[in-house]
This record gives C-alpha cells, sequence and structure tokens, in this order.
C-alpha cells in the first residue's frame, strides 16, 4: 500500500465536547490527550470525501475503513449515527438546527481485518465481519467515536500513542494517518461513591425488542443494557419488585413487571423471591453495586397503593391499586410483612447495606399529609435504610420528612448549606437554558458541567428518570428513539440516553459518553479534594471558569470545560510529586 500525495479524504481528530454535525468542517487537530491511569478518555475522527459532485448529478462517496491501534491501550471504537430532530418545544436550544442529529453509537472493530476479493472491480476491498460500514461523502462529514480504555482499567503512567489510518477499500491504498498522544498522569480515579441511577423501564425495554418480559431472552437483553450502563458510570438499578409507580394516569395500568409472587393467605402473606432473585443476580453479574427499590406509594402524593399482583383462592387479582387508600390497614400489614421478608432476602444476597428505598415519587406541599401517612406505615420495618424521595419543596426535608432529599437541580441553593445529605436530579424539561441538561439541543460541556455541579453541592448521588422511557405523556404510546428523538413532548431525548438495535443490541449515545465524563470529572475533583482540601479545589474551580461555582455554572465552550479539567489534572499531579 502506498500513500497518495492528495488524499481524497479529509479527516481530523476532534475533542470529544465537540458533535460532528453533517455540516461541520474542523479546523484543526487534536494531537495529545491527559487522564488518570483508570481513566476512559475519548476523541472522535471527523471524514469527508475531497470531491465534487458530477456533473450529472452524482454524489460520489468513497468505501473506507478506519483502523485504530496502539500496543498499551485497550480501544473501542463507535459509528456515530444521526438520529432525526424535527421539533422542541425546550429553551435549551445550543442546536437549533432541525435534521440529523448525530447521538447513537454502534460498535465497531477498532482494526477490522481487510480482506481482497479477486476480480471485483467494484469493491475490491471489505471488512470482514463488519457490519457498520463506513463511506466518505463529499455532502456530509461523518465521524467515528473513539474511547481509549473504556472499561476503567489500571494502565501504566507515561505516554501512550494512538494511530489511525484510513484505507481506500475501492484501492486498498492508505489515504491518511493520525497519531495520537494519550498521557496518563500518575494518579488512580478514587471508587465513585455517588448513587448514581437513571430509571429503566423494563416494560418499554419488552416492547422495543419484541421479547416477553422476564424471558431467558430478555434477561440476556437486560443483562447487557445493565452491562452499557455500568459501563458508563451507573451503579444503582430501580428494581421492580412491583410495577412501578411511574407517569400512569389515575385508574390506568402499565404493563406488569413485578418480579415478586405474592399469594394471600389465611395467616397473611407469602412471597416467592425467585424471579427477584435472578433479576438481582443479573445486575451484580454486569456492574450494579446499588439496588434501588421501586416506590412503595404512588407518584406525586403517596394517596394510593401501588399495583400488586397475587394469588387469592387461587385466582391471581390485582390485591392493591389506585383504589387502595394509602391509609388502608389491610395495605398496611400486607407491606410490613413484604419488607420483612424483602429485608431478610436482601441479607441473603449480600445487598442489605446497598439498598434505596422511596415513598412516593415528586410530593408537593399539598401531599404532605397523605405523604406523612405513608411514611408512618413504613418508617419501623425501614429504621436504619437509606429512604429518599426526589422533590423541590424545602420543608419536607425541614420537617423531617425526607432524610435524603433528591433535589430538583433548579432549587438545589434552596437545600444548599441547609442540610447534611441530598441528591439531585433533572427532569430534562426544565425550561432553563443555563442549567445543565443532557438534550440532544444541550451542548457536552453542558452534560459534562454535571460534574463539578455534584461536587460543589457536595452531593451523595444523581438520578434521571429515563434510561430507556420510549413512552408519550402518561405512558401513552409508544416511539423508537431512532426515528423519532422528540416524541415525548417535543423535547428532544428527554427520555432516554441510550438506545436498543433492531438486533436487540444496547448502543450507548454520545450523551451517555458525555455523562461518563461528568461521574469521572467529579471522581478527580474528590481526588483533588483529598490532597488540597475543598476551598482550594473550588477555589481553582472559580479561577479557571471565572465565576463563582453553582447551579448556572455553564462552562462557554468545550475548551473552557477542557481547560477546567487539565487544570484539575494539572493540580493532582503537583500535589502527589
Amino acid at each position: 500500500m502506498q500513500k497518495q500525495i492528495i488524499p481524497p479524504v479529509l479527516t481530523w481528530t476532534v475533542p470529544s465536547q465537540k458533535r460532528i454535525f453533517q455540516s461541520d468542517m474542523p479546523t484543526e487537530n487534536v494531537k495529545r490527550l491527559r487522564a488518570m491511569r483508570n481513566e476512559p478518555v475519548s476523541f472522535s475522527l471527523a471524514y469527508r470525501a475531497d470531491a465534487q459532485k458530477e456533473p450529472c448529478g452524482r454524489v460520489p462517496d468513497i468505501p473506507i475503513s478506519i483502523l485504530v491501534t496502539s500496543d498499551t491501550l485497550p480501544l473501542s471504537v463507535y459509528k456515530v449515527g444521526c438520529v432525526p430532530f424535527t421539533a422542541s418545544e425546550c429553551e435549551d436550544t445550543d442546536s437549533t438546527a432541525v435534521g440529523p442529529c448525530p447521538d447513537v453509537l454502534s460498535k465497531r472493530a477498532a482494526c477490522p481485518e481487510i480482506v481482497r476479493v479477486e476480480h471485483d472491480v467494484h469493491l475490491p476491498f471489505y471488512e470482514k465481519g463488519e457490519q457498520r460500514l463506513l463511506n466518505a461523502s463529499c455532502v456530509a462529514t461523518n465521524s467515528i467515536y473513539i474511547t481509549a480504555n473504556e472499561g476503567g482499567e489500571t494502565v501504566s503512567a507515561g505516554e501512550h500513542e494512538i494511530c489511525i489510518r484510513i484505507i481506500s477499500l475501492k484501492t486498498g491504498e492508505l489515504l491518511g494517518e493520525h497519531r495520537l498522544t494519550v498521557e496518563l498522569i500518575d494518579a488512580l480515579l478514587p471508587e465513585n461513591d455517588l448513587i448514581y441511577t437513571n430509571w429503566v423501564h423494563y416494560d418499554c425495554l419488552a416492547d422495543i425488542s419484541g421479547l416477553a418480559l422476564w424471558s431467558d431472552e430478555y434477561f440476556e437483553l437486560l443483562g447487557k443494557t445493565v452491562k452499557n450502563a455500568a459501563l458508563h458510570g451507573m451503579n444503582t438499578l430501580l428494581t421492580p419488585a412491583f410495577t412501578p409507580a411511574l407517569d400512569t394516569p389515575v385508574g390506568a395500568e402499565r404493563m406488569n413487571v413485578q418480579l415478586v409472587r405474592v399469594v394471600k393467605t389465611e395467616d397473611g402473606y407469602e412471597f416467592d423471591m425467585s424471579l427477584l432473585r435472578r433479576f438481582v443476580t443479573v445486575a451484580k453479574q454486569n456492574g450494579i453495586t446499588r439496588f434501588e427499590h421501586c416506590h412503595l406509594f404512588s407518584q406525586w402524593g403517596a394517596r394510593t397503593a401501588i399495583n400488586v399482583y397475587g394469588e387469592k383462592n387461587e385466582k391471581n387479582i390485582r390485591l392493591f391499586g389506585w383504589d387502595t387508600p394509602a391509609t388502608d390497614p389491610e395495605h398496611a400489614s400486607f407491606l410490613t410483612a413484604y419488607l420483612t421478608e424483602f429485608l431478610r432476602f436482601a441479607k441473603e444476597m449480600g445487598i442489605e447495606n446497598d439498598l434505596i428505598f422511596h415513598i412516593s415519587d415528586e410530593p408537593e406541599e399539598i401531599h404532605k399529609e397523605s405523604y406523612v401517612h405513608a411514611l408512618k406505615t413504613v418508617e419501623k420495618v425501614l429504621s436504619g435504610k437509606t429512604v429518599c424521595d426526589a422533590l423541590s419543596n424545602y420543608s419536607f426535608y425541614q420537617n423531617g420528612l425526607v432524610k435524603l432529599p433528591i433535589v430538583d437541580i433548579p432549587f438545589a441553593d434552596d437545600f444548599d448549606g441547609k442540610c447534611e445529605r441530598m441528591m439531585l436530579y433533572y427532569t430534562g424539561g426544565e425550561r432553563f437554558s443555563e442549567l445543565t441538561n443532557r438534550l440532544l439541543t444541550s451542548s457536552p460541556w453542558k452534560t459534562r458541567i454535571l460534574g463539578l455541579h455534584l461536587f460543589r453541592y457536595n452531593a451523595k448521588g444523581f438520578l434521571h428518570w429515563g434510561y430507556n422511557y420510549t413512552y408519550g405523556r402518561m405512558s401513552h404510546g409508544h416511539f423508537d428513539p431512532l426515528t423519532d428523538a422528540c416524541f415525548y413532548k417535543n423535547i428532544p431525548a428527554v427520555s432516554y440516553l441510550s438506545y436498543t438495535s433492531r438486533d436487540n443490541e444496547p448502543m450507548p449515545s454520545l450523551r451517555e459518553k458525555n455523562m461518563s465524563e461528568a461521574i469521572n470529572d467529579y471522581r478527580a475533583l474528590r481526588l483533588l479534594e483529598t490532597l488540597i482540601g475543598r476551598e482550594k479545589t473550588l477555589a481553582l474551580c472559580r479561577e479557571t471558569l471565572g465565576e463563582e461555582i453553582g447551579i448556572h455554572t455553564i462552562p462557554k465552550s468545550g475548551e473552557d470545560m477542557l481547560a477546567l479539567r487539565e487544570r484539575i489534572n494539572f493540580e493532582i499531579e503537583k500535589s502527589l510529586k
């Protein structure tokens, strides 16, 4: 193979804080990246054919292979795919263009084997076994996303080289080459101490995959989905012992995903945890370390019971539900019996110290009376356990109702300095362009800055309600994010962070990669805090970004975001010498 003097394909190495839209023409190449020894580090390779449309109007494209190699670093390579972006009712409009929006990531081999086919004049070369083919077009810039050390393995400190070669599948020629240096400083990110959860919706996973709920095939897909989430920092999993009481109209029901089999007897209740045991086992095998029990009472106020199905008089019926007041004594007896058995099960599974519980999602002032009653129903049996709920009303914490508030980010300052422990969350639909978010319309640095926010507010965790929610308002209608990114309330990608492919494989998103970077920034800040103290750590963040750090702190550009992280790395390295 001989290198051509004038390459027919233009290529650029681009930092992870830049999404490559089809109209983009990058102007520079990143040559060097820095991270810690156990930290993933990412960048993109953008490519475009250097050609003109032919006189007949035909748009020429060049089939290519991109080979990414390193002698010292494990590499993961993804083809960046676009999803349709048609509308937005959200004011978070960093990107206002409609049309293809880069987000979905399809796994490729880092260095696919190129095979020659004799006597094929059209395409004499192809990538053996590769399903994600690449074509360089003269009318659109596309990209691949490259992550070194995606699994966060501990790698030796020092300089590591990544070589990227672009090969023509028409001629076999080398069209271009990039060499990029990854410098790993001699430091390790500490273990992630956050409770990080994105709610997995198990009915949505069944609907989009077409697999029978809790079948062997379904559990296989669930394991892959959870593994992908854990790979990107998530460590806590919503656990549907009963069907989660989320986004369901009063009097209606979502698909019954209940894991616990309940039998009503003359003496009380019996519980079969075998399906739950399989769920917990699969989750632990794929990287989950904490389990988030589904809410014990109805959403928005704990006014009623959640839907619970069981056997009574040899018939399978709904034992409790929307028509059961939260004050019902039989329901209270059921919860006491169930939670007692569940805690015994959790101890058996070795997760008794890794549990969090919820009473009701997003209670407000008008719900205080019903919430108080619901809490009293279970507080004795859950004594000593972590009980937390998403809320924006400080009085719920002030009055001792929620010991660990999960605070909606716009209201974080109402709690700041007034409570010892809090988590943060955002719905994604907040109409504030100056707040962190992870929409398709959000710039990567607006997502990644969450790591600094979590550190600034000393948050114990982060929660988002939609890892894979693919229904419309209040669970009406169903959509595929690959074809309709704005189905849910016209807010682009607000309800999901990953995709499921046509062949039932989980696919991460660029936004999920940005969230992973945010979690790792938080871990780096925690490390720096142990070295120079909290006040000095926040001071250097203020100095680098030029402002006080709060919920409205958003870097002005991807360069500013990377400069902040580089400053953190520099101070860590200096302090360890």
